[in-house]
């Protein structure tokens, strides 16, 4: 799947670029502004960001299997030959997606910084927004009605 020839700029962005793209933002900001998380000890902060690094790896690590046994590409500027619908697809259309945001949350608190924090908001706005529809789209021209129901069955993020 992937965006038409007639696609936006911001269509022709790859999420990871979009994750590095917040997470620099996010820590300039910190270095010119510093907006920092008060917590009373690293335990405090270093705690949930290993879990939430540990959850969103496995997150990945199973969806992208699963593309793997599909045989299908994880691009999303590739051509889609599999409608994944099964494991973590069952609970959101894009389970790449909320591991990225979760491991950028995980960096704001290991940073211990707000604006790390406000940047996975502003990564989910662009994701929802600017990349999710156009992946969207060409599913649904691709999988038609199949993908129609999954979509109806299963929400955009969780």
């Amino acid at each position: 799947m992937g965006p038409s020839d007639g696609a936006a700029w911001y269509e022709r962005i790859p999420p990871p670029a979009w994750f590095f793209g917040c997470l620099g933002a996010g820590w300039g900001l910190d270095k010119a502004f510093p907006f920092p998380i008060p917590f009373p000890s690293l335990g405090w902060q270093l705690a949930p960001a290993l879990f939430l690094f540990a959850t969103a790896t496995g997150l990945a690590v199973w969806a992208m299997k699963l593309f793997h046994l599909r045989r299908t590409t994880v691009l999303p500027f590739g051509v889609a030959t599999a409608l994944l619908t099964t494991g973590p697809y069952r609970l959101s259309r894009n389970p790449l997606y909320v591991a990225t945001v979760a491991t950028l949350v995980a960096f704001g608190l290991l940073l211990g910084t707000y604006w790390v924090l406000l940047s996975a908001a502003a990564l989910v706005l662009a994701l929802d927004r600017l990349v999710i529809p156009g992946e969207e789209a060409v599913l649904a021209g691709v999988f038609g009605n199949d993908y129609a129901n999954y979509a109806r069955r299963v929400r955009r993020w969780l």
